[in-house]
């Protein structure tokens, strides 16, 4: 690779949604050349997938509240995506792109069907909006993003995280997530009664990445509520940076 190449991440931005400015820093720390685009601008644009394959090694969908979350959370940017870009992220993983959604974002890939039809996400079970930190730990090697990564601390927000499963025939999704190791987040302190205590799905190809807890909010260690008892530890990066981390040395790989 050339030494002044920068894989490129795309960080779409939109109404509602308030954690584009982390996002794009946190891939900025690890080496992307990141670019905040409106929704709105990217559909005015008719930013085709193949133009996105060509130009952009990365992809994320930031956390907030898209469209007010009026109708059910993430669902009117699912549909822009879907209609309005015409974009199939599975497509473009095949290609060797990269694709995260974050909170709202990992919200939006559920409702496009990323994870299986029968994979949905409903309110807390405790009806009430979480805002806290967990602990979290990957489950299997398939996912890109997760390469490496123990137990860690991330911060969650939101008010519909629960991960739920078709009922009908939920113990034949569970075997094939399962199996194609597409249950790759797992809360170690479940905030929401998620099933499975489902903190992050990926896809089949490990390369889009889903999960609840905000890795973009915690890539410098002053973040942690903690970082007092230890402050020998200021200047050391925070856990969720090294998602990122993984991001990049699979971009450039491809590159």
């Amino acid at each position: 690779m050339n030494q002044s190449t920068k894989p490129k991440a795309l960080i779409i931005a939109g109404d509602g949604i308030n954690s584009e400015q982390e996002t794009a820093n946190a891939f900025q720390l690890v080496g992307f050349e990141s670019e905040i685009v409106h929704l709105n601008d990217l559909i005015h644009n008719r930013m085709t997938l193949d133009q996105l394959s060509l130009s952009v090694q990365a992809v994320a969908l930031p956390g907030g509240f898209s469209f007010g979350d009026d109708i059910s959370s993430g669902k009117i940017l699912a549909l822009k995506i879907k209609h309005g870009l015409k974009w199939d992220f599975q497509q473009y993983a095949k290609r060797g792109g990269l694709v995260i959604g974050i909170c709202n974002g990992f919200q939006a890939l559920i409702r496009l069907g990323i994870f299986g039809k029968e994979v949905s996400i409903t309110t807390n079970q405790s009806g009430r909006f979480v805002n806290r930190w967990v602990k979290v730990a990957p489950l299997g090697r398939k996912s890109v993003w997760l390469d490496g990564v123990g137990t860690i601390d991330l911060p969650v927000r939101h008010g519909e995280g629960r991960i739920v499963i078709h009922p009908d025939n939920r113990a034949e999704v569970m075997q094939r997530l399962e199996r194609l190791e597409m249950l790759c987040l797992q809360y170690l302190n479940n905030p929401n009664g998620s099933e499975n205590d489902t903190a992050g799905l990926c896809d089949s190809s490990g390369r889009i990445l889903g999960l609840m807890p905000h890795p973009e909010a915690f890539v410098r260690w002053t973040a942690h509520p903690g970082w007092t008892s230890q402050p020998d530890r200021a200047g050391a990066p925070g856990e969720g940076l090294i998602l990122f981390e993984n991001a990049y040395q699979s971009a450039i790989n491809a590159l």
